[in-house]
């Protein structure tokens, strides 16, 4: 499972929105900056930490649903079983009485067992899709913090390089400062020593 943020697909102001006139340009391009989420997402230590949350926990649940519908399956199988038994025409009333009630307990467990499965998903995908939610937040709030860092005083506009480009996205930025580097910078001088391990490697 790949967990992107949905911030990282807004797509940024038209470029030629920004530029007022050409003898200013110099001077506005002073002012604004562009960063680079995608490679915030993939250096960042945490964002790294939080896919592997995410990847583990759709793994886990992965499994379960595996689990529940090999055990729905011998259900299944159980019960073409007993449909079979009752075609035989050998088979006494004693014998086919015992064989419709077991098809009749088997399909009340397989109903039982549908109804969980179904329960299951939906709760499986809340979950997920909570963490998502969470990570993501905690994650803008961190690079937001460590943007502001660095903008604080010296920007006056900061531009998310699109992860893919749209209309009206900045695709061109030539002359203005990229961030990316010094907020990551931040964001990773706390990083355990295991993760700057990785970075290396």
């Amino acid at each position: 499972m790949k967990f992107i943020p949905t911030y990282l697909r807004l797509a940024a102001l038209a470029l030629g929105l920004l530029i007022p006139a050409s003898g200013a340009l110099a001077q506005d391009f002073s002012k604004i900056a562009v960063i680079d989420y995608n490679t915030i997402m993939k250096e960042y230590y945490k964002a790294k930490d939080s896919q592997k949350q995410m990847e583990d926990l759709a793994a886990n649940y992965q499994k379960e649903r595996t689990e529940r519908d090999a055990g729905l399956k011998t259900l299944v199988d159980a019960i073409n079983g007993l449909q079979k038994d009752l075609q035989d025409p050998a088979l006494s009333d004693a014998k086919k009485k015992e064989k419709e009630n077991q098809l009749k307990a088997k399909g009340e467990e397989g109903q039982v067992k549908q109804r969980e499965m179904m329960a299951f998903a939906q709760t499986a995908s809340k979950i997920l899709e909570d963490k998502r939610q969470r990570l993501t937040q905690e994650l803008t709030e961190d690079i937001n913090k460590a943007l502001a860092q660095i903008a604080k005083n010296k920007y006056n506009m900061v531009f998310v390089k699109p992860q893919v480009p749209g209309p009206g996205a900045l695709i061109f930025s030539d002359g203005m400062d990229e961030v990316t580097t010094q907020v990551l910078g931040i964001l990773n001088k706390d990083a355990p020593a295991s993760s700057k391990k990785e970075e290396k490697k």
